[in-house]
């Protein structure tokens, strides 16, 4: 039985965006503590001003670029099972047709069942392409699936595939500006004059920024 269309009542289920608030929030207070309190001291000291400057401007670039890519990656659809090809041929699968793989739509397919007949989908009721998995999150197939994200609460295929890269590149150039830009204001901050909160915060910047740095590192990677 064919289900029903998920984009109709994906952004009805509130609960599953909490991810993406937390994410949401985590940028944020990355944001915040490094601005100020790393940035804005150092902007207003005559030695470090012009750093101070350069790391604002290249680092506010990164992170407006990651969240741009954020939200492509949220809203673009990832790419289903279309309906019709060009031609007039359909998707859609019936249990009688036993057609073989290797003419299928009149392309040649290199994932078949151990029969040699093409894939299926018991749920979608579609033949699936090369590399088209279903996701019971998003309730559909996805063309070129990679996996699905609840972070970005969709699944990264072949529509949103750049986005995501994208996303974890801006995000690995983000955390490792935090990372290694703050690392001397934070050992600057263990004085007895410097505020509990201050160096607390620059404490919790720097680890969090840090074990994003090599999260997302390797998570680029993978994807890539």
């Amino acid at each position: 039985m064919t289900e029903s269309d998920p984009s109709k009542n994906r952004f009805s289920e509130p609960a599953k965006f909490l991810p993406v608030a937390f994410i949401l929030s985590q940028i944020l207070g990355l944001w915040t503590i490094y601005i100020v309190y790393h940035c804005l001291p150092r902007l207003q000291n005559h030695d470090t001003h012009a750093q101070a400057r350069t790391e604002m401007i290249v680092f506010n670039a990164a992170a407006v670029m990651m969240l741009i890519c954020y939200v492509k990656s949220i809203l673009t659809h990832p790419g289903t099972i279309p309906e019709v090809q060009v031609d007039g041929t359909t998707w859609d699968f019936t249990p009688q047709d036993r057609a073989s793989g290797s003419d299928a739509f009149g392309v040649g397919l290199h994932e078949t069942k151990r029969s040699g007949e093409r894939r299926h989908c018991k749920w979608c009721a579609k033949y699936k392409p090369d590399r088209c998995h279903h996701c019971r999150v998003c309730r559909m197939c996805i063309l070129k699936m990679d996996h699905h994200c609840p972070w970005i609460y969709n699944c990264v295929g072949f529509g949103n595939h750049k986005f995501f890269f994208l996303l974890l590149f801006y995000a690995v150039i983000a955390s490792h500006i935090i990372t290694w830009t703050m690392a001397g204001t934070l050992k600057k901050s263990v004085d007895a004059e410097t505020p509990f909160f201050t160096m607390f915060f620059l404490l919790f910047g720097e680890t969090l920024a840090g074990f994003l740095a090599w999260s997302l590192a390797s998570g680029a990677f993978t994807s890539g």
